[in-house]
């Protein structure tokens, strides 16, 4: 792809916050095991990104843009994304963007 995923971005964010906490606790096999799937999940949207996913969940996110829903729902996907490996799971990039999808539908009161 031309352009880096913003979503993938994200996810790299977090990765990054959670290396931050086994830097100073090598011992956090939690973390590091956070690490490795937030990365994982990061390449599988930049190297096998589901178009029509992508669509759906940018389309979503423009209705709430447009509907003041968007910053609730900022929040909530934030909080996924530190929480994956803490009690939340995503195996797969499209895994990821399907709950993103259901978060933000939820959040307009779809879901």
């Amino acid at each position: 792809m031309d352009e880096d995923i913003p979503e993938a971005i994200e996810l790299e964010r977090v990765a990054e916050w959670r290396l931050r906490k086994v830097d100073a606790k090598p011992s956090d096999e939690q973390s590091a095991k956070a690490v490795r799937q937030l990365q994982k999940l990061a390449d599988d949207l930049r190297h096998q990104p589901n178009a029509k996913l992508l669509e759906e969940y940018r389309c979503v996110c423009n209705w709430l843009s447009e509907s003041d829903g968007i910053s609730d729902f900022v929040l909530r996907a934030q909080d996924y994304r530190e929480m994956i490996a803490f009690g939340e799971w995503a195996e797969t990039g499209d895994d990821y963007l399907r709950a993103l999808i259901g978060m933000a539908q939820e959040t307009f009161g779809l879901g």
